[in-house]
C-alpha cells in the first residue's frame, strides 16, 4: 500500500490531537461515556464541570486589584494556565488559594487565528509577552517589585520566558510548575516515530498555520533550546516542580524537572501512589494543591491527605 506524505502528516496531526483533546475545555457538560479509561474520564468530568461552574462566577476574588497584601501573603500570585486551556482552568485552585489570603490573578494568553475559545496556541514568545505584560500591569497597580508564580504546562514555562529575554529579571520570587514543559516533549513517541519516517520537518507549516506553540514545545526545537541555553533555573528565584508518571502530554515525564541548585523536583506518585492523574487533571488534585501551597509558604506546610488524590468540586 502507497502511502503519501501527505497522509502521514494527516495522521501525525491527527494522533497529536488525539494526546491534545483531553486538554480541550469547550465541552459539552453532559456525561461520561462509559468507555473512557480513567485518566480520560476524570478529564471529561473535569472539563464539563468547569463549564458549569463558569456560569456560576467560580473565579471570584481573582483579578481583585482591590485585595490586600499581608505579611503572610506579601505578594501577588499568579497563575497560568497550560496550552489549549484558559484561566478557568484553575477552577478549583483558585478559591482556594483566594481564602487562603492569596491576592490570586490569572490571565488567557496565547489565542490564535481561527481558535478564539481556548488558549496556548500562539508562537510562546508571543504568548510570554502577554504573560509578562499581565504580569508588570500586576507589579505595578498593586506596588510591589516582585511576585510569586504558579504555572501549569507550557504556563510553567512563559515565566521563565519572561525572565531571561524580556526583561523580568528580579520579579519573580517563587516559581512552581505542574507537570511544566520545561524540557519539551515527545508526544508519547509521536515525534521521534516523526522524525524516523522524515516527516517531522515537513509538518511545521501544518502547525504552523494552526498552532505554532505545538512545534515550539517538541523537545528538539530551537525554543526549547533558546529556553534552557544555560541555567535551567534563574537567579534569586525559588524553584518547585511536580509530575506524575501518568503524564502523556510531558513524555518523559522527567523532563519536568529542571536541573539547577536549590530546584525542587518532585513526583506525585512518591507523595501517594494511589494517584492516576495525569497531565490535565493535575490542577484537580488537592495533592498537587498542598504541594503548591507548601512551596508558597514552606513555614505552614503539611503533608498531603493521599485519599485526596483526586478532587472534582
Amino acid at each position: 500500500m502507497k502511502i503519501s506524505v501527505a497522509s502521514l502528516l494527516q495522521a501525525a496531526t491527527a494522533a497529536f490531537f488525539a494526546l491534545s483533546t483531553v486538554q480541550v475545555q469547550v465541552v459539552q457538560a453532559a456525561a461520561v461515556p462509559s468507555n473512557l479509561q480513567p485518566s480520560s474520564a476524570m478529564a471529561a468530568a473535569s472539563m464539563a464541570q468547569t463549564m458549569k461552574l463558569q456560569k456560576r462566577g467560580f473565579m471570584s476574588g481573582v483579578n481583585d486589584f482591590n485585595c490586600k497584601l499581608t505579611p503572610d501573603h506579601p505578594r501577588p500570585l499568579l497563575l497560568v494556565h497550560a496550552t489549549l486551556l484558559t484561566k478557568e482552568s484553575w477552577w478549583t485552585f483558585a478559591p482556594v488559594l483566594v481564602d487562603e489570603g492569596y491576592c490570586v490573578f490569572a490571565l488567557t494568553y496565547g489565542r490564535y487565528k481561527d481558535i478564539p475559545l481556548v488558549g496556548g496556541l500562539a508562537p510562546i514568545a508571543d504568548s510570554a509577552k502577554e504573560v509578562a505584560d499581565f504580569a508588570d500591569e500586576i507589579l505595578t497597580r498593586m506596588n510591589v517589585t516582585q511576585l510569586d508564580y504558579v504555572g501549569h504546562s507550557q504556563g510553567g514555562i512563559l515565566g521563565r520566558y519572561w525572565v531571561k529575554h524580556l526583561g523580568g529579571a528580579g520579579k519573580i520570587n517563587k516559581m512552581v510548575g505542574i507537570s511544566p514543559i520545561h524540557h519539551g516533549t515527545t508526544l508519547s513517541g509521536i515525534t521521534t516515530i516523526a522524525k524516523a519516517l522524515k516527516i517531522f520537518d515537513p509538518a511545521q507549516p501544518v502547525f504552523n498555520f494552526f498552532a505554532p506553540s505545538f512545534y515550539e514545545m517538541v523537545d528538539s526545537s530551537e525554543f526549547m533550546a533558546k529556553l534552557n541555553e544555560g541555567s535551567d533555573t534563574l537567579p534569586g528565584v525559588t524553584h518547585a516542580n511536580i509530575a506524575t508518571k501518568f503524564d502523556e502530554v510531558v513524555t518523559p515525564w522527567g523532563n519536568c524537572y529542571q536541573k539547577g541548585q536549590g530546584a525542587v523536583n518532585k513526583l506525585l506518585q512518591d507523595f501517594c501512589g494511589i494517584s492516576i492523574n495525569e497531565h490535565l487533571t493535575m490542577i484537580n488534585s488537592k495533592v498537587v494543591l498542598r504541594f503548591v501551597m507548601n512551596q508558597l509558604r514552606p513555614s505552614t506546610a503539611s503533608s498531603p491527605n493521599c485519599l485526596s488524590f483526586l478532587w472534582l468540586r
